[in-house]
Formats: structure tokens, sequence, C-alpha cells
């Protein structure tokens, strides 16, 4: 018996990942996928003796778990609420199954190479699906625009797409910057064309979240690759401040945080006060996965916009904290800062011993979590009312597991 479950166990990476990613085309098979992974994690438990390899955030994610069966009972409309909390399961699922089939480098660089392909794919789909915004940035015209038809019913709005491609860019331009010349062609071609391709996307967008967060991967990666990178940082926060002194404070933030949405400042400060009227009045539990703009419209209605107007918070904390309460917030940024500290020392276990691909995995993982988080101060595109809203657990996922296999067993 032991030895079928360990023999099974080593498609967990495939099924589940294949549940996950028909999960992202139909809602519908949210529960398979989820009932995927808790069969796998039975089958270690079979092979093993253990429901997975320990990880750092092993109790973070279990106090996550609890504050989901709290939101499943407090909700009011687990019509909305039950396929967010599916989505997150399906995230935990899948950064098992990468932790637990991740056991070598061979694999671990054939899943970075899946996740250079995701990513390359994910940009590719933008041209056919997303509904682009052609006001933002006047640089780009807007006749651009009418080469992308749209091709699917299902569209895509170009901050979530932003918010969910900038935190890939760095796992493929971070390998090539500190292993460029020692990767194999494919893999050169194929971390080249997944950078290059999500850039464009990104400026597509004209997500000024996804711009930002991808100005700043870019200054982090030179200045954790070459010694005097941080030339470049200095640069950089000397041009924002001259830009700060003369335009004005105020303008700078009105151009940063308005969209079509919101509008501007005002808007959004209105918006985010509504999520902490929400947090001071249901601190321990939530109001319920996906129940922002319901709850907003009932009992704190908007001044500046019409009900239905608003659907979340747009700030990634915020919106955890709204839906989970303050517990779930706490346990996600725990799980945060751990991912952050696992990554960078991938990146000095990389750098110490000359090896480029752990080395430029761990910058490109450190980076993926400020880009998650930049972004996130704008919206909340990566977290449950999205589709792709999973990716982050892969990205954590792939952060212990590189740790494991290059750090901890080195």
């Amino acid at each position: 018996m032991g030895k079928i479950a360990l023999s099974l166990t080593n498609l967990e990476i495939w099924v589940v990942g294949l549940c996950v990613v028909g999960s992202f085309v139909s809602q519908r098979l949210l529960p398979v996928a989820v009932s995927s992974a808790l069969v796998f994690a039975l089958l270690r438990l079979i092979a093993h003796r253990r429901f997975s390899i320990p990880t750092p955030a092993d109790w973070p994610i279990s106090l996550l778990v609890l504050m989901v069966l709290v939101t499943c009972w407090v909700t009011a409309a687990p019509d909305i609420t039950i396929p967010q909390v599916l989505r997150l399961l399906v995230g935990i699922g899948m950064y098992y199954a990468i932790v637990n089939w991740s056991t070598s480098t061979i694999r671990m660089r054939w899943l970075l190479r899946g996740l250079w392909l995701a990513g390359l794919l994910l940009a590719l789909y933008a041209f056919i699906s997303v509904q682009w915004a052609d006001t933002k940035l006047y640089f780009i015209p807007a006749s651009i625009y009418t080469q992308f038809p749209t091709l699917v019913t299902d569209t895509a709005n170009p901050n979530v797409m932003a918010g969910n491609l900038v935190i890939l860019f760095p796992c493929a331009l971070g390998v090539l910057l500190f292993s460029g010349k020692h990767l194999r062609w494919f893999d050169q071609g194929l971390s080249v064309l997944a950078a290059s391709v999500i850039v464009i996307v990104l400026i597509l967008t004209q997500s000024r979240g996804g711009i930002l967060a991808l100005g700043e991967i870019l200054i982090l990666l030179v200045v954790l690759r070459w010694k005097r990178g941080w030339i470049l940082l200095a640069g950089a926060v000397v041009l924002v401040g001259v830009v700060v002194f003369f335009s004005g404070p105020t303008t700078i933030l009105d151009v940063i945080l308005a969209n079509a949405t919101l509008g501007g400042i005002d808007g959004r400060l209105e918006v985010w006060s509504r999520a902490v009227y929400m947090i001071q009045d249901f601190p321990f539990t939530g109001v319920g996965m996906g129940l922002y703009g319901r709850t907003a419209d009932l009992l704190y209605p908007f001044f500046l916009y019409a009900p239905g107007t608003s659907s979340h918070a747009h700030n990634l904390f915020l919106q955890i904290a709204v839906d989970l309460g303050v517990p779930g917030l706490i346990a996600w940024l725990a799980i945060w800062i751990l991912m952050i500290s696992t990554a960078f020392q991938l990146y000095r276990h990389g750098r110490a011993r000359q090896d480029g691909w752990a080395g430029g995995l761990g910058a490109g993982l450190l980076c993926s979590q400020i880009a998650l988080v930049s972004h996130g101060m704008l919206d909340a595109v990566t977290w449950g009312m999205v589709k792709p809203a999973p990716l982050v657990w892969v990205i954590w996922g792939f952060t212990v597991a590189g740790w494991y296999v290059y750090v901890k067993r080195a």
C-alpha cells in the first residue's frame, strides 16, 4: 500500500496543477482542485506518515484555514463567499504540491521553466482577453488597442492582469541576470521571451500599480545583482524627490491613485475608509469573503459612488482584514514575512556558492514579494475575487521548495 501511494505522489504536481489550471477556466472545477489536493495529502500520509514536508509557514497557514471556516460560518452570501474560499484552498493545495514534489535541482529547474511558460501564456492571453484602458498614459496611442480584438466572453480587467503578471516577471528575469551565460539556449530564449512579453503587456495595461511595481523590481534586481547597483537606487530616490518637490505630493498621489472606477485620491480614500469601518466593527471574523461591496452599500453607503460600484477595498491588506478579520490578516502577513526571509536566504546562499540558478531564483522570488505588496497597496487583484488568485501560492511554493533544495539540504 505504501509503495503504491509513493508512486502516486510522483504524479501530484501534474494532477493538482491541471486541476488548478482548469479552475482558472471554469469555477465549477474549484471543488475538484481542492479534492485532488486533499487526496494527495492523504497519499503522502500513507507513503511518508506525514501530510507534508514541514514548511516555515505551516502555523500561519493553519490559522488562515481556521479563519476560512469562520468566514463560511459568518457569511450572509455563501454563493459569493464559497468560490473565493475554494480559490484560497486551491492555492494552499498547490503550495504544498510544489513543496512536496520539488525535491531535487532537476525538478526545480523544470518547474521554473513551467513558471516562465505560464507567465508567457498569461501575457499572450491578455491580447485577446483584456478590456484595455487607453486613456491613462498619454504616450501610448489609443489606436494600438484596436489591433487586439477581444475573443473571449469572460474578459479581464487590465489591473487584474497587471497585478498577476508583475509577480511572475521577476522569476524570469532573475535567473537570466544571475546565470544568463550559463543557461542553455532554450532556457535563455524562454526566459527572455517571457520577460519581454510580460513587460510589453504591463505597459499596455497602463496599470499605475503594475508599472510602479515593475520599476521597483528592475531597480531591486540591479541592486541585488551588482555591487554598485545602489547607485541606481540612490538616483531613483533623488529623481522621485525632485518630481515630488516640483509637482507637489497631492498631485503625484492623485495621478497614482486615480483609475477609471475610483476617479482620484478622494474616491480612493472613501473606499478605504469603508474598509476601515468594517474592520473596526468585525475585527475577529471579518464580514465574509467577497462581501465588501454588499456590506458597504448596506451599512456604510458611499457618497461619491452609486451602490454596486465598488466590489472590493482596492488595497490588499484592507481586503484580507475585511474578508477574514484581523487574525486572517496577521496570518497572511506572517506567511509573507516568512517568504521574504526564505527568498533572501536562498539568494544569499546562491551568491555565496556562486550558483546562478539559486541566486537568481532567490532574487526573483524576493522581488515577487515586493511587487505583490507594492501593487497590493493600490489594488487587491491577487486575492480571492479573481481567478488567478492561486498564483501567489504558486510563487510561495517555489520559494519554500527552492529553500529546501538549495539551502537546507546543502
